[in-house]
């Protein structure tokens, strides 16, 4: 029997695999001739990001930059500090992508230790886990019609994830921080933080607009302890290719690079701090797409085979978009009198089961009950319920703002107002067809042109229709039924073709 067939052409990214493991980071760190020796350490706080990744030979190498902040007492008791940047690179295989497009990447910090080696040298060790999401572009010819054979459609709205990348924003600031006779004697602090305020997409491109914070706690000549806090804005166009305005943008950032210096104004007074740096900036481009496949068929009257080829979507996109105010408490690991400097930010987040977890830490310098500067560092879960169903999703959350009281014991209340973006999906694998060809004819001698078949409730009309070679159509017409699917346990009368 000659088939006329007709096919079209299916091109879609799909999650192919993913890598969720443990790494492990060793930096040994000199302090600079210009710097006193340590005698205490006060705080050590490692920051990684990922600054870009490379594939090659079904290998995905990550590429990221750690930066090691510390402060310190030296041996005449002057509080110091000095940050340290460090890259690195690890390795990881990939099973089953071929066609890799891109990967979604993200880093998460588990632990930091710190060993002062002697009073010029300290050893830093972090533990991330890193999550990779592969994903692989899908291109095949999909039959989608052929004379005399019946076909079974997959309809549905899927999420696509278009694009992902990293770019960076360079940024150099000459911040003005006293006012009266008093100099900068030494930088004790800096918490910085890089938060994207608005995102727009043109045809293959990006502007994206963030806010970088900075707060930088300092001693002075007469020996007061001094905060200032500032914010500038910094912005980056991103091209990327397939991009289109309707599609969805979720975009991270953080600081990548530091450096904090102490400098001279016009009167050569040490009234200016200079901050320099880079923010990184992590994106993900996603659209919802309409797929329409083929995903059986048979031939009335011939034995069938068809040619199947499989696609990982993201069935039935939702997009939630909120604001949302979380109440946390955190514990201070000391005696807490008075918090110099407060900073909090968002270290995970993640989709699980339709709840939105985040993972918020709060870093403090602070006063003790005796006097002495000290720093603490807290990390604290919680989730936002986003569906009662158990959906997988992407998501975006920025911290908007903070505040904070003391209560009694020394505990810390947090009010962080937060936004996020969140898609919730359902993982599906579908196989639809390539093509189809018949072989040997199915016997059609005396065979009724009305048969009877006992149907249980939940059977398919499209199966039943299949085993009988008829139309499933003509089984709905005849029999009165307001669906695809038999309701309840009943005889139908299966008309033959």
């Amino acid at each position: 029997m000659e088939l006329c067939k007709e096919y079209k052409s299916l091109c879609f990214n799909e999650s192919r695999e993913k890598i969720r493991e443990s790494v492990e980071l060793d930096f040994q760190e000199n302090l600079p001739q210009y710097l006193d020796d340590i005698e205490k350490i006060i705080r050590c706080s490692v920051n990684s990001t990922v600054t870009d990744y490379d594939f090659h030979n079904s290998s995905i190498t990550v590429y990221g930059k750690s930066i090691i902040s510390i402060t310190y007492k030296s041996g005449d008791s002057c509080i110091l500090s000095n940050i340290f940047e460090e890259e690195f690179s690890k390795s990881f295989e990939l099973n089953n992508c071929e066609s890799f497009c891109f990967a979604k990447i993200k880093l998460k910090t588990k632990y930091n230790n710190i060993h002062l080696i002697n009073q010029r040298r300290i050893d830093v060790h972090t533990a991330l886990s890193v999550y990779i999401e592969a994903f692989c572009s899908n291109s095949a010819e999909y039959l989608c019609s052929c004379k005399n054979a019946f076909f079974k459609s997959y309809n549905a709205e899927c999420l696509s994830c278009k694009s992902s990348g990293t770019a960076g924003i360079d940024f150099d600031e000459n911040i003005s921080v006293i006012e009266n006779d008093t100099q900068i004697k030494n930088i004790i602090n800096c918490f910085a933080d890089c938060r994207i305020d608005d995102k727009k997409i043109i045809k293959d491109k990006m502007l994206v607009k963030g806010t970088v914070s900075v707060c930088f706690v300092y001693e002075c000549m007469n020996g007061e302890i001094q905060k200032t806090a500032t914010a500038f804005t910094v912005s980056k166009i991103i091209e990327a290719t397939n991009l289109d305005e309707n599609d969805t943008a979720f975009v991270f950032a953080s600081i990548s690079n530091a450096f904090v210096k102490a400098k001279a104004d016009e009167s050569n007074n040490l009234k200016i701090i200079e901050f320099a740096g880079k923010a990184t900036v992590n994106y993900q481009i996603y659209s919802t797409e309409n797929i329409h496949v083929n995903i059986d068929s048979y031939v009335p009257h011939y034995k069938t085979n068809t040619q199947l080829k499989s696609l990982n979507i993201k069935e039935n996109p939702q997009l939630f978009y909120d604001d949302k105010t979380l109440e946390l408490d955190f514990d201070c690991d000391g005696e807490l009198v008075e918090i110099i400097d407060l900073q909090a930010k968002i270290t995970n987040q993640e989709i699980v089961d339709s709840c939105l977890k985040l993972e918020l830490c709060l870093s403090f310098i602070y006063y003790d009950d005796k006097s002495n500067i000290c720093f603490c560092e807290k990390k604290k879960e919680t989730q936002i319920r986003l569906a009662d169903s158990k959906l997988s999703g992407s998501c975006n959350t920025s911290l908007l703002s903070y505040d904070y009281v003391i209560k009694n014991g020394g505990r810390i209340a947090l009010r962080a107002n937060l936004e996020y973006q969140a898609f919730l999906f359902t993982d599906s694998k579908i196989n639809f067809i390539t093509d189809v060809d018949v072989s040997d004819e199915i016997s059609s001698v005396n065979s009724p042109q009305l048969t009877l078949y006992f149907a249980d409730k939940e059977e398919d009309t499209w199966e039943i229709a299949k085993r009988f070679s008829t139309s499933a159509q003509l089984i709905i017409d005849e029999n009165g039924l307001s669906s695809d699917i038999v309701d309840s346990k009943r005889i139908l009368l299966i008309p033959g073709i």
